[in-house]
């Protein structure tokens, strides 16, 4: 019986209890060449903190023992690059902050995510360290202090970091102008990728690899921090996170024989599959007929059927939903209320000049009551838009990014029943 990791992102124990891994390693190698300090966008919910676990598996050096056993019948151990275990792992994840209440606040909530994992990173790698970590003064200090420990051993640092545009996507959602007047100040996120700049530069930090949603200038909202390559559009890494079709049926094929179903139950559940989930590009350098499925709707859908024998009544995965706070405040703008409006009518297509790959946090809140496409890109990186073979021009990937379209933004601007029903309905009605 396989177990399917269903909301699991923790990529060591996916191996060691052996539930099923759909093999992202060949992607390390690509990594590695494409630079040491990268950032790399996609939609909430498609397996980027699964990705970040897995790096973090294979270059710490605390692993290097259980390397034949996370790595050795996938495709990074049939060939390691040299680095495979040869860094501490310093991980920040920004999701885990209390974003709310005052600048002086969110520092605090900032430092204490720096000191807490200071904390495990010491108690980690307390036989590899010859001097303790300092935690009790602010989040630049401590991670100063943790790279005076780290320069005193024959190692370097590799540091993962999830969700950086967090506050952003949270402020913003809230209160757009607090967002802006905290942009416009030397805020504690500013201040700490400073430092970690700075730590590239032969103080220790060798290589960052950093995870979110928005594509919000790095050096704009963390001042000064222009040394992040953006990958996302790589052709090399268009697949890193995401099944592929001939993945789901291999799946499907392992849940056929668990559950005993019928070839037809199969290829129905493929044919629903492609409609709910189906429709991600995120290279136009991909072939149109090589997309990818969000990862966690698969999940999602094939763990009831494998439980239940029987795909789950509701197709779509209820997490996905706490985007919609952020939907809403599009949808508040005069450019938003017209690219929703356009995309809930015809072919669920819209062109603009091109895709907005880097904003700064002031001229998206002022080009946002007017910028269709500054709404299009937003909505691209969020998941609800992707590219299609023809430049500047992206559609609503499927029925999943309808309903969210749907359940979250059409009551704002078509508040009337009747109004509203015939929308949902024209938007149902198929990709």
């Amino acid at each position: 019986m396989i177990t399917l990791p269903y909301g699991i992102a923790d990529f060591r124990r996916i191996r060691q209890e052996g539930m099923v891994y759909v093999d992202r390693t060949a992607y390390i190698p690509r990594i590695e060449r494409l630079g040491s300090t990268l950032v790399f966008l996609r939609p909430r919910r498609f397996g980027k903190s699964l990705w970040l676990q897995t790096l973090a598996s294979y270059y710490d050096l605390r692993r290097e023992e259980e390397f034949a056993a996370l790595f050795g019948d996938l495709a990074i151990g049939r060939g390691p690059t040299p680095l495979a275990n040869r860094f501490f792992v310093l991980q920040w994840d920004f999701s885990a902050l209390d974003l709310h209440g005052s600048v002086e606040q969110i520092a605090e909530s900032l430092r204490e995510h720096v000191r807490s994992r200071a904390l495990i990173f010491e108690e980690t790698y307390r036989d590899r360290l010859s001097c303790p970590i300092e935690t009790g003064g602010s989040a630049v200090a401590i991670f100063a202090s943790l790279l005076r420990s780290i320069r005193q051993t024959p190692y370097r640092l590799y540091l993962l970091v999830d969700e950086y545009d967090s506050l952003f996507k949270e402020v913003m959602a809230r209160d757009a102008q607090g967002a802006l007047s905290l942009a416009r100040t030397d805020d504690p996120f500013k201040l700490l990728f400073k430092a970690v700049k700075n730590a590239t530069e032969g103080q220790g930090l060798e290589r960052v690899f950093i995870t979110g949603v928005s594509q919000i200038d790095l050096n704009d909202l963390i001042s000064g921090f222009d040394i992040g390559k953006n990958v996302s559009l790589e052709p090399e890494l268009a697949g890193l996170c995401g099944f592929g079709e001939s993945e789901i049926r291999g799946l499907l094929e392992q849940i056929s024989q668990d559950r005993d179903l019928a070839t037809e139950v199969a290829e129905d559940a493929v044919a629903t599959m492609r409609t709910w989930y189906n429709g991600y590009r995120f290279s136009t350098a991909s072939p149109v007929d090589e997309l990818v499925y969000n990862p966690t709707n698969v999940l999602y859908f094939l763990d009831h059927l494998h439980r239940q024998g029987v795909p789950p009544g509701q197709l779509y995965d209820e997490s996905l939903r706490t985007d919609c706070g952020k939907l809403a405040f599009l949808a508040r703008t005069a450019a938003g209320a017209g690219v929703i409006e356009e995309l809930t009518e015809g072919d669920c297509e819209i062109s603009i000049w091109q895709l907005e790959t880097s904003f700064s946090l002031e001229s998206l809140l002022t080009q946002l009551g007017h910028d269709r496409g500054s709404i299009a890109s937003l909505l691209y990186f969020m998941g609800l838009l992707t590219l299609t073979g023809v430049p500047g021009r992206l559609r609503v990937p499927n029925l999943v990014a309808k309903k969210l379209f749907l359940d979250c933004l059409l009551e704002i601007h078509l508040p009337a029943p009747g109004d509203s029903s015939a929308a949902r309905e024209i938007a149902l009605s198929g990709p």
